[in-house]
């Protein structure tokens, strides 16, 4: 019996869990979209979006970060 208590109390921590990231994860994107509106007009389609450059270079510097972490490029 007390096995079957502790696995509802641990689904109802993981499920409380699940929901609290839902909820933040719905705010965070809220206040991105609200920050990332220029300064002139609110309109929908003036969303400051980044560059084919930026992309790329955050590409490049994810396979860079990942290459050095796991010892591919200048590990030891």
């Amino acid at each position: 019996m007390a096995r079957i208590l502790m696995f509802l109390v641990a689904l109802a921590a993981l499920v409380v869990i699940i929901l609290g990231a839902a909820s933040l994860l719905g705010r965070a994107t809220d206040t991105a979209g609200t920050a990332l509106r220029p300064i002139w007009g609110n309109k929908r389609g003036n969303l400051m979006a980044p560059t084919p450059f930026q992309k790329i270079a955050y590409g490049a510097l994810l396979v860079v970060l990942l290459g050095v972490t796991s010892g591919f490029l200048g590990g030891l």
